[in-house]
């Protein structure tokens, strides 16, 4: 438990997909005066809900959620965004406890500790940046940055192969732009803001049977159909079509792979996905781990109300 001098407190309630999140951030929602931060990477998104697995429309409708159906699917939202307009909830809210709840850990990082250029190191990404300067040279992962960073491209050599790698690298791996890291103050923790980290712990088996359940439930809620529907407002190469559940699909309709190909990819993946969540998830030596889901609901309503 982190302590600081005010009595704004935050609740992380974080974990694997189909670890129950949503529905115990609405059970703390109704047992003390709170407001729910989300912290998924793909609710920030308009119109993409079933596979998303976004709160139903009934649900936002009776309580209130930020940072849910905030951005068009055209548009880049990245952790610096979420970091910023996260930050202004919680400093101008009237009410003392906020529940933030997603398994989004880059999002979940920047709230609580800021961005530097240090997080942003990804090997797998700085290889691929190597293999494209390998395969077709220097002016041409310069022109890369150029189209993504201007600025962040002017301030250094075209020849400077080191820092062109690292500029791609950072933005790759954060969304953000060189350019902005420097401008800004952007490494400082949350300030005047108390906190906690929960998670439920979910034995594999059990999370495998649920994520088999959700992606069943998912498709007869029309999932299929939600994508075509997708598919006529919007390009193919944007970002949350890049998702998993939507990748699948729009196979699928690309006659590449049958329906149940794509449903039987959709729940492998998303188990995969599980596994590098518990990966990350276990490094984190802030998190207080329940195996009971009403310990941890006490553990926060005792934390938000004393």
């Amino acid at each position: 438990m982190k302590t600081l001098e005010n009595n704004k407190k935050l609740i992380v309630l974080t974990g694997t997909t189909c670890s129950e999140k949503s529905l115990t951030s609405l059970n703390l929602f109704d047992l003390f005066t709170s407001e729910i931060i989300s912290a998924d990477s793909m609710l920030v998104y308009k119109n993409f809900n079933i596979g998303s697995a976004k709160p139903p429309k009934a649900v936002l409708d009776k309580v209130k959620h930020h940072l849910i159906n905030i951005v068009s699917p055209l548009e880049d939202f990245d952790a610096w965004r979420y970091m910023k307009m996260g930050r202004e909830i919680i400093y101008n809210s009237k009410v003392s406890n906020h529940i933030v709840v997603g398994g989004t850990q880059l999002y979940i990082k920047s709230l609580i500790e800021g961005l530097s250029l240090n997080m942003s190191k990804n090997a797998e990404i700085r290889k691929s940046i190597t293999d494209d300067f390998n395969s077709y040279g220097i002016e041409y992962i310069y022109s890369k940055l150029k189209a993504i960073d201007s600025k962040g491209a002017s301030s250094i050599s075209p020849n400077d192969k080191q820092r062109i790698i690292r500029y791609l690298e950072i933005n790759y791996s954060t969304g953000m732009r060189v350019s902005e890291v420097f401008s800004l103050n952007d490494n400082q923790r949350i300030e005047n803001v108390n906190y906690i980290k929960v998670a439920l712990s979910i034995e594999k088996e059990q999370l495998n049977d649920r994520i088999d359940l959700r992606v069943d439930n998912m498709v007869k809620d029309g999932l299929v159909d939600e994508v075509i529907s997708l598919r006529r407002e919007y390009p193919l190469n944007i970002k949350p079509f890049r998702s998993i559940g939507y990748m699948e699909i729009n196979r699928y309709l690309n006659s590449e792979i049958s329906l149940d190909q794509a449903v039987e990819l959709i729940k492998i993946r998303t188990k995969q996905f599980a596994k590098r969540q518990r990966t990350w998830l276990r490094k984190d030596s802030e998190i207080n781990w329940f195996h009971n889901l009403e310990d941890l609901i006490t553990f926060c309503t005792q934390y938000a109300t004393n």
